[in-house]
């Protein structure tokens, strides 16, 4: 719908429907230089059918106020794989196997597994979909040491109810360098990346989880 169209239908609401409590304010509508950014990035993002990458993932607790970091490596295979391997302080595993995505702590013999079609995961649709402006608006731009930090929000319809805020970080090769989210609760997550490898020719079977004997299963 085109803003002009949509600007109509407010109208002719407000002349029929008794008066009722302020609309929320119009998203800042961001530079054109960033929404030509985000068109160019997804256009390199479609040349590439899956990576390999090192990341570093800092996160700040809203209720305890402290930082928790850890380092790994991350498998992805478009549209819908992925593979994070912690590997310091403690080894964990997050899959994506395109049906499902499995949460693993070996020290806890316990794996959390959850559906995944129909998800509207932003992790996921950032990283492993790559098509950022079907599924969210730029709003505004902060500065960041490791390049253009871009301020996202999800479309309308895009919601994810465990996110208040999304940001991106390209370098200059339009590469994502990092990539930010906060959630409802006041928390932070941080993730860079490093070591991109593109192209690799990542199989299926790298994505598949066989569940080890004696751990259990959660739904």
């Amino acid at each position: 719908m085109s803003v002009a169209a949509l600007a109509a239908l407010i109208a002719l609401a407000a002349q029929s429907a008794p008066s009722g409590p302020p609309a929320p304010p119009p998203r800042p509508q961001p530079p054109a230089e960033a929404v030509a950014l985000l068109r160019s990035f997804d256009e390199r993002s479609r040349g590439i059918r899956d990576f390999t990458a090192d990341f570093t993932q800092e996160y700040r607790s809203g209720a305890l106020g402290r930082a928790i970091v850890e380092k790994g490596s991350l498998k992805v295979k478009r549209p819908s794989f992925m593979r994070f391997e912690y590997s310091t302080p403690e080894k964990k595993l997050f899959l994506a196997d395109g049906d499902r995505y499995y949460f693993y702590v070996p020290r806890d013999r316990q794996v959390m597994m959850q559906n995944q079609r129909g998800d509207r995961r932003a992790t996921a649709r950032i990283l492993a979909e790559g098509r950022l402006l079907e599924h969210f608006d730029c709003v505004g731009e902060e500065k960041d040491p490791l390049g253009r930090k871009l301020v996202l929000a999800p479309k309308p319809g895009e919601k994810d109810a465990d996110v208040t805020g999304i940001s991106i970080v390209l370098d200059a090769s339009l590469r994502l360098v990092a990539l930010e989210i906060r959630d409802a609760e006041g928390s932070r997550s941080r993730l860079i990346f490093s070591a991109f490898r593109e192209n690799v020719g990542l199989k299926d079977t790298e994505f598949r989880f066989d569940v080890p004997k004696g751990v259990e299963v959660i739904s």
